[in-house]
């Protein structure tokens, strides 16, 4: 977090008391009702709170992206219970005010390799029934990009949901693997998308045509093009290292943390003894 942007306008919260996610775990929000909607008559400006995690969540906190994704969707018509949660952000943001996204490329990866990780929620808004995409692309196991967004179409299936977002992820790795190539001056490896989900490795694989299920067949047909021709390669993961299930919906600490470690959020403490700056890994230091 940018700590010369941050922390005046986290005024009246740095001293509350920490929360330990972006959004309390589980939670499911909806449009407010008429009741709720007497928030407005408070004057608070609820765009201008969600454009401020927005800013930080699109540099140097991608744990605040998916909150940010989900907030901002009420902005036109916020209620009580929306703004209780950017608080709660506001709350989390406080109790993490040192946590600092470390770019550090591994020298020792060789590989030519970009890692991305693909993952969606199925009809998870109670409302519209859209699901949500999401993705985070690592070179040198360093985090380079990572998005989060409501899908287009209403999905019949959780395969159908993951196929979205898959094909969204290779359809922005594209431009982000030219880009590496042209700053290196390297022609790099197919680029490697993890999933962790069987039924959308199997569609990718073996998927036939169907005049029923055209709009799947565009997209998998592309995608195994795409890999026939050695461009992509698509690897199923166990579930609980898929550091992209943390993006799309309000995760627990344990998910969360595990996201934390993967993209080298690792917490600066400046010590005025010292006069220098002392940094701590997630995975030995991030247990609140």
């Amino acid at each position: 977090m940018e700590l010369e942007y941050g922390p005046e306008k986290l005024a009246g919260i740095l001293n509350c008391h920490p929360v330990n996610t972006p959004l309390s775990v589980g939670i499911q929000l909806k449009e407010a009702s008429d009741l709720e909607r007497n928030f407005e008559k408070l004057k608070i400006n609820y765009q201008t709170h969600t454009g401020i995690l927005d800013y930080l969540a699109c540099r140097t906190r991608p744990d605040l992206a998916p909150a940010v994704s989900i907030l901002s969707s009420f902005n036109n018509t916020p209620g009580i219970n929306h703004w209780r949660q950017v608080i709660h952000c506001r709350k989390y943001l406080a109790g993490t005010i040192d946590l600092k996204l470390t770019l550090r490329p591994d020298s020792n990866d060789l590989s030519k390799t970009i890692q991305h990780f693909t993952n969606a929620t199925w009809a998870d808004d109670i409302e519209t029934r859209l699901s949500r995409s999401r993705s985070i692309c690592f070179w040198k196991s360093c985090p380079i990009a990572c998005n989060s967004k409501k899908q287009r179409n209403i999905t019949l299936s959780s395969t159908e949901a993951e196929l979205n977002a898959l094909s969204d992820g290779v359809q922005e790795n594209l431009w982000i693997k030219f880009l590496i190539e042209e700053l290196y001056g390297d022609n790099l490896n197919p680029t490697q998308f993890n999933v962790d989900n069987k039924g959308l490795l199997d569609k990718i694989n073996n998927f036939g045509s169907n005049l029923k299920t055209k709009h799947l067949d565009i997209k998998a047909k592309w995608l195994q093009d795409l890999k026939k021709n050695n461009n992509i390669f698509v690897k199923l993961i166990p579930s609980e290292t898929m550091v992209a299930d943390a993006l799309t919906k309000p995760s627990n600490l344990e998910s969360l943390n595990r996201l934390k470690a993967k993209c080298f959020l690792v917490t600066v403490v400046f010590s005025s003894m010292a006069g220098g700056v002392e940094t701590q890994l997630l995975e030995h230091s991030c247990d609140t």
